[in-house]
């Protein structure tokens, strides 16, 4: 489809379903669409990319419609909002954006307005709070967030506080939207450890002074992302674990040192694996960062290059093919790009062919890549000699990200050098080279580091399962290590997520026998009694 349409077309669908997720931090997959475009070519190709996303359409006017695509977007604002789920706040109104470039969305701008706004889209966090609430009963722990702090945290550390519970959150510098963090602290609500304004010292000194004032404040329950405050503890400042129960932890990145941690006997806590629940990995990892990594890639090309043709018919090395690759993968290919996978797991890279997707090891794909993006969370996935095949103007970028996962350490230390073309857009130069690949958002995770992060609609089912695995850490003894969120406290999650999006799953029949078995397991197939008879 996509070879048969006029490149014009596809850069206009494609820059309108960037601009209708940027308007309001939306995850288009799962929503709700309508398409009142007359143009038969853009038509075919918009709908053909929002079915590639996972976008359920509507006729339009429909009141459950969240995204409006049209000729040109009018200057009023759009029909009125699906209603209220009985005794729920009421859904975020729609957008419209029109494949002329214009855009009418009803969110305000200033820091306050978008955290009020990402509260209103996140009700399962609502409901889960409500019920941490009535765990907590007359107490108040004191909880310690680390997240990326942008409107969605912001909004979930208020809904802890509004839960009852004494609030600390910490962010890195390169994490933070001061603005955000500022509107937060004003709150009086949340002890923020992180900068309140553009920062111009240095970071890593900063970052460190916050990290040890967020333990120093003395949590005793913490939300961790890459597992960084719960290793600081038990290294650097082991007096921080005097009042430290337990934790949560929210990466992939961060559960597998913990594992580590936990079978060197060295992990003096019990942390659940959050990031293992099926209502995290399957949506935030997968839909979540896919969706916001693919466009937050676009959205900084775009920007940089007056010249920019659009994702349709570039060409992608995605390395590494878990979730987050998977999810990169299926949102590059629905604006048209062809994928190459780069997986060392022949599982998963077999996977890849059948998914669609071309598999080769990296010294085949990644000199063909127009854009090379890595998603493994992986230390140096991509090294010196890996970003030595790439071709100049090969756009890379970190899709999720640990520190280092491109190794810019090892290009300084071989003599490569970065000058900036463009915000968040920097060349790199090999020693006497005149061109070079373009790393995006100084080698971080591009969604949160040149973006904000995931959607509203995905963090609303990462932040309920946060607050489920809250919930048990303070209602259950767990022994220190690694432990997984229960069956059951998935289903609560998805199914305030399920009522919240207008969905609802069939009832499932109780069953005695292990494993949910249909029969006895006497009863079979093959009975000698059977035949006799």
């Amino acid at each position: 489809m996509a070879d048969q349409l006029a490149p014009t077309t596809l850069l206009a669908v494609e820059r309108a379903l960037r601009a209708a997720a940027r308007a309001g931090n939306r995850m288009l997959a799962g929503g709700i669409a309508s398409v009142d475009v007359r143009d038969p070519a853009q038509r075919a190709a918009l709908r053909a990319a929002l079915a590639r996303m996972g976008v359920r359409t509507a006729e339009p006017g429909d009141p459950a419609v969240e995204f409006a695509f049209t000729a040109t977007a009018p200057g009023a604002a759009p029909g009125a909002a699906a209603p209220a789920a009985p005794g729920g706040p009421a859904p975020l109104p729609p957008v419209t954006v029109g494949l002329d470039g214009s855009i009418d969305s009803p969110r305000g701008a200033d820091a306050a307005a978008r955290i009020d706004w990402a509260a209103r889209g996140m009700p399962a966090t609502a409901q889960l709070a409500a019920g941490l609430r009535e765990a907590t009963g007359a107490s108040a722990p004191r909880i310690a967030v680390s997240l990326v702090l942008e409107p969605k945290t912001a909004a979930f550390t208020l809904a802890l506080a509004a839960a009852g519970c004494e609030v600390a959150v910490f962010s890195a510098v390169s994490e933070t939207d001061p603005e955000v963090a500022a509107a937060l602290a004003a709150t009086g609500r949340v002890t923020v450890c992180a900068p309140l304004a553009p920062v111009t010292g240095d970071w890593a000194v900063i970052d460190a002074r916050n990290a040890a004032a967020v333990l120093d404040w003395a949590p005793e329950l913490l939300i961790d992302d890459g597992s960084h405050l719960v290793r600081l503890a038990h290294s650097e400042k082991p007096e921080a674990l005097a009042t430290l129960r337990a934790a949560a932890e929210e990466t992939t990145s961060g559960v597998r040192p913990l594992h580590e941690m936990a079978a060197a006997g060295e992990l003096r806590i019990p942390v659940i694996a959050v990031n293992d629940a099926r209502t995290k990995t399957g949506f935030d990892n997968l839909i979540g960062t896919g969706q916001s990594c693919v466009f937050a890639i676009a959205d900084l090309c775009d920007a940089a290059n007056p010249h920019y043709r659009g994702v349709a018919g570039s060409r992608w090395a995605v390395l590494g093919y878990g979730p987050v690759g998977q999810g990169v993968a299926r949102f590059a290919a629905a604006l048209g790009a062809r994928i190459t996978v780069v997986e060392q797991d022949p599982v998963r890279a077999l996977a890849a062919l059948h998914d669609g997707f071309d598999a080769a090891a990296a010294v085949t794909a990644l000199p063909a890549a127009d854009v090379v993006v890595s998603a493994t969370g992986v230390w140096h996935t991509l090294d010196a000699a890996g970003v030595a095949l790439l071709r100049p103007d090969t756009v890379v970028a970190v899709a999720g990200g640990i520190d280092d996962e491109l190794a810019l350490d090892e290009l300084v230390a071989a003599g490569w050098t970065a000058r900036e073309r463009a915000p968040r857009v920097a060349e790199w130069r090999a020693p006497g080279a005149t061109a070079g690949p373009l790393v995006l958002a100084e080698g971080g995770g591009v969604n949160y580091s040149a973006g904000e992060g995931n959607p509203i609609e995905v963090m609303d089912l990462s932040f309920a399962t946060q607050l489920a695995a809250l919930t048990r850490l303070l209602t259950a003894e767990l022994s220190p290590g690694v432990h997984t969120l229960s069956v059951a406290d998935e289903h609560a999650v998805a199914r305030a997520a399920l009522a919240a999006r207008g969905g609802s799953a069939d009832a499932t029949p109780q069953r005695s026998r292990p494993g949910g078995a249909a029969q006895p397991w006497t009863v079979h197939r093959y009975r000698a009694t059977r035949a006799a008879g």
